[in-house]
This record gives structure tokens, C-alpha cells and sequence, in this order.
């Protein structure tokens, strides 16, 4: 596949988890894509559904904001800002109906259309000062 087209399959899978559109999300990775956030644990498929399934409930009105993309044989690297509104309990902190606007990264390995590998950090502090859950740093 091209690169262009590897950056819109890509765009399009952050798409379907805005529209919570989770039959399209889940047909964009392969069947045993290998997920890594934010520096933990390998994750499947199954626990990467569940999380996205987790950041869908405590987040409403999610929009992944695609700032620029690279594309590289087989890889697409995507620097994304995320914003949404925290309207259900996320890791303990009950919905503070605050709106939240994170930067972060994504980088997804595209092979026979499917994403098979798919890496992302993103800014986890930021997210946890925004709903309340740590005090603003002094």
C-alpha cells in the first residue's frame, strides 16, 4: 500500500473511536495487532478494545485532532492533540464534566490494510491536573 494511503487508514481508525464506532475500530487492527501505551505492558487486541471501550465511557464528545503525519514504508507516525469532556469515572475519579485537551502520538505499522502493530503515548499527567485528580503543580 502507499504511504498516503497508510496515513488515511490510520486518520480513519482514531475517526471510528470519535464516532465510538467500535465495529469499524476493531476491523482496522489486525487480529493479533501488538499494542504498546504509554510505556506499559504489551496489550491484545481484546485489552486494547477494553480500554478503548474505558476511555469511551469516561470521556464524551472524544475528537482526535490529527496535527501532522509522517508515513514511512510501512509505518505512519501521527502527532495528535485529543479533546473531550470527562462525564464518567476514570480510574477512580468521578466525572468532573471539565473539558480536556491533551497532546500526544501515535505509531502505526500498516501491513496487508490492517494496523498490526500500534504504539501511542500521550500526555497522562496533563489528563489527570485537567479532571482534578492532581493539584496544579505550584
Amino acid at each position: 500500500m502507499s504511504t498516503e494511503t497508510n496515513k488515511q487508514k490510520a486518520r480513519a481508525f482514531l475517526e471510528s473511536h470519535d464516532r465510538g464506532d467500535f465495529v469499524a475500530w476493531l476491523a482496522a487492527l489486525s487480529p493479533d495487532v501488538v499494542v504498546h501505551v504509554n510505556g506499559g505492558e504489551v496489550m491484545t487486541r481484546d485489552q486494547f478494545e477494553g480500554m478503548g471501550r474505558m476511555m469511551s465511557s469516561a470521556f464524551s464528545n472524544a475528537r482526535h485532532i490529527v496535527d501532522s503525519q509522517v508515513a514511512e514504508g510501512d509505518w505512519v507516525a501521527t502527532r495528535l492533540t485529543w479533546t473531550a469532556l470527562h462525564t464518567g469515572e476514570f480510574n477512580g475519579v468521578p466525572a468532573s464534566k471539565r473539558p480536556v485537551r491533551i497532546s500526544g502520538a501515535a505509531y502505526d505499522r500498516i501491513k496487508d490494510g490492517k494496523i498490526v502493530e500500534h504504539q501511542a503515548q500521550f500526555d497522562v499527567m496533563g489528563l489527570m491536573i485537567q479532571i482534578g485528580a492532581i493539584p496544579v503543580p505550584a
